[in-house]
């Protein structure tokens, strides 16, 4: 008799990428989220997009635990339709390490301390934005501001097109609201909240969480050049929180 057959909770969804000004849609986002048994959670994320001289597309997935913390990463990055660097990426307690090959740099085998909590590990994909506040301390009311000290991600690239490998940023969090947000996916109680102290020159950049312990992105504007609107459009599933 064949065993017993559960699936594993999911949500899925598709964030757009439209200019602020014109609404023109410049990229897409379609991402699964599978809770374990175990209560760790793991995305899987395809993101297309052409800004400017820009022709970025990459797939990722990231393996989180109970609390979010970073377990295991993969990034796979193609420029122009050409690929140019892949990688995976391992967390321990005290340790994160990478084993990578790009066009640009070659192979790379690294390893860098770490301190847990982390504020997580940036894929750039924006559901893994998302995922960056949930260690925030949101019992500390709006107007905190967050700084876990030096924080890990894959490339410093605006829209993460170069590496992969591992890269350093020391930018942090604040809370600015909770608040209600309407996008074309529906209706969602969101915190908002504004990212300080951006290593890369960054353009000012604001993003909306859900508050439902899932911590979906829901919307997010990026100022400056990029010009970015980004809202959730179609998402299925209940909440897994």
């Amino acid at each position: 008799m064949p065993a017993d057959f559960t699936p594993l909770r999911r949500r899925a969804g598709r964030i757009a990428y439209r200019s602020a000004t014109s609404g023109d849609l410049w990229g897409l986002e379609d991402f699964s989220v599978r809770l374990q048994a175990d209560q760790g959670r793991t995305l899987m994320v395809s993101c297309e997009m052409a800004h400017g001289e820009a022709h970025v597309t990459r797939f990722s997935t990231l393996a989180v635990d109970a609390a979010f913390q970073p377990l295991e990463a993969h990034v796979r990055i193609l420029n122009h339709g050409r690929p140019t660097g892949s990688g995976w990426f391992r967390f321990t307690e005290d340790m994160a390490e990478a084993e990578t090959a790009t066009l640009a740099e070659g192979r790379l085998s690294q390893q860098q301390p770490i301190a847990r909590p982390m504020r997580g590990f940036g894929i750039h994909a924006l559901m893994g934005d998302g995922w960056l506040a949930a260690s925030f301390p949101f019992d500390r009311g709006p107007g905190h501001t967050h700084f876990w000290g030096p924080s890990l991600l894959h490339s410093l690239h605006h829209f993460g097109a170069t590496g992969p490998m591992l890269v350093t940023s020391t930018s942090g969090l604040r809370h600015e609201a909770r608040e209600e947000v309407t996008v074309p996916a529906g209706s969602f109680d969101c915190h908002r909240l504004s990212f300080q102290g951006m290593t890369n020159n960054h353009p000012p950049y604001t993003m909306w969480i859900s508050a439902d312990g899932d911590f979906l992105y829901v919307k997010g504007v990026v100022e400056g050049y990029m010009d970015g609107l980004f809202q959730l459009e179609h998402l299925i599933g209940e909440p897994l929180a």
